[in-house]
């Protein structure tokens, strides 16, 4: 059996580390940086029959948001796309974020009132940042309406781009979720509920991915998104942003390890020196990247930075 599922939600929502608790992998890589996710990936979870194949994505910006950050393309449309391929929409929304936790994201539910018949779930994420089980379901009340799936008219289904946009200037909530999830992805709360939830509404259908596959992504976009990350966790500002990341070695040995050398390419010589931090920030970037990547691959993994002021 099989099941595809689109994981949607603003920047920095928890997407990735929901996903990565799922699969029990570190299959995407995180920071507490927004953005870090910067293209559509696979993640897949075997478990006896059934095969889950998990969407993540960017979290959605609007073309005016992209622009101004020099954002890739993905970040406009790799939400919708993901949508369109998965059987399964899951709603990843924030708690902790106290301006935004009483309302679901306009871009969310835009593309909810867009694909409104697939069956789409909340997952509210960070619920250990509430304080009390009662504020958390005031704050469910409110983003539901205090309501699940109900069946959607024919006029409904065939709403326009501006009356869409003329209803979720006015409205925040989304009464049409199939179930809703509590968790902290972090800390693993309510995954096994969740992960259940998934097994269950596998439909009949031939696997996409052979049983020893974990991700689509391939060991250059692992490998360099991961370092990418702990540069994100690590740097000040906008200087992340502005590196250069690029995989000069890469050895898969015959015992199952792997070694790999990456490049840190920095514009200028003040860069370079952030980076390098007097040698203790680099060392602790390359021993964190290093760890997350043996827990992606589950093997030995030999990581290498070296960085430098010339364009790669």
């Amino acid at each position: 059996r099989l099941l595809k599922i689109a994981i949607i939600g603003a920047p920095n929502a928890g997407k990735s580390t929901l996903i990565n608790q799922i699969v029990k992998r570190k299959v995407f890589p995180i920071s507490k940086k927004v953005h870090t996710t910067r293209f559509r990936a696979r993640a897949i979870y075997n478990e006896e029959n059934v095969q889950l194949v998990f969407l993540d994505t960017p979290g959605l910006v609007t073309i005016s948001e992209s622009e101004k950050y020099k954002l890739h393309p993905e970040f406009v449309s790799g939400g919708e796309d993901a949508i369109v391929e998965a059987d399964v929409i899951g709603i990843v929304h924030d708690l902790s974020n106290h301006y935004t936790q009483k309302q679901l994201d306009s871009k969310v539910l835009r593309l909810l009132h867009i694909y409104k018949n697939k069956e789409s779930f909340l997952i509210l994420n960070k619920i250990d940042t509430v304080k009390s089980k009662r504020h958390l379901l005031d704050l469910t009340k409110k983003l539901t309406g205090g309501m699940l799936k109900k069946n959607c008219s024919s006029e409904e289904n065939s709403l326009s781009e501006k009356s869409i946009q003329d209803i979720i200037k006015n409205k925040k909530t989304w009464e049409n979720f199939n179930n809703i999830f509590m968790i902290s992805a972090l800390l693993g709360t309510g995954i096994t509920e969740l992960k259940t939830y998934l097994l269950s509404a596998a439909h009949f259908g031939d696997w996409l991915f052979p049983e020893n596959v974990f991700t689509d992504q391939n060991h250059n976009q692992l490998i360099k998104e991961t370092v990418r990350s702990k540069l994100l966790e690590y740097l000040p500002q906008e200087v992340p942003y502005k590196l250069k990341v690029e995989l000069e070695y890469l050895d898969l040995e015959q015992e199952g390890s792997i070694s790999a050398v990456v490049i840190i390419g920095c514009d200028t010589p003040k860069y370079e020196k952030l980076v390098i931090g007097r040698g203790h920030r680099i060392k602790t970037i390359a021993a964190e990247a290093e760890q997350a990547l043996s827990d992606a691959f589950l093997t030995n993994f030999r990581l290498r930075l070296v960085v430098c002021s010339k364009q790669l």
